[in-house]
């Protein structure tokens, strides 16, 4: 899992249509994945992981099993798709839930 994160982490700067969407972005993302907790900090038009996070800014939460999580990681899931199919929780507004499925998607390798 912390592969995928840190693939994640770092596709983000490579993809300038991706900044524009973290540019105005302010959250902490916590992952909890099976036992495990992930955060990755949005924060001045950049992405990090960091653990924990002592930053204090709005948290959201994605709460699910590995197995979702490296699809979702992988682009063969959704956020939302995942969330509707309970494969994940989430205790973030609608908002911030498009947002992050946007940077799910795009960040993930290229679809032909």
């Amino acid at each position: 899992m912390q592969e995928r994160i840190d693939r994640f982490v770092n596709e983000i700067p490579n993809k300038e249509h991706i900044l524009q969407l973290v540019k105005k972005l302010d959250l902490i993302l916590k992952i909890e994945a099976e036992g495990n907790t992930y955060y990755m900090s949005f924060k001045d038009g950049r992405v990090a992981r960091c653990d924990p996070c002592m930053d204090t800014g709005k948290t959201a939460t994605i709460s699910g099993m590995n197995a979702y999580f490296e699809h979702l990681f992988d682009g063969n899931l959704k956020l939302l798709q995942g969330i509707k199919m309970n494969y994940f929780t989430t205790d973030c507004p609608f908002r911030a839930q498009l947002v992050l499925e946007s940077l799910f998607y795009l960040a993930g390798p290229v679809r032909v």
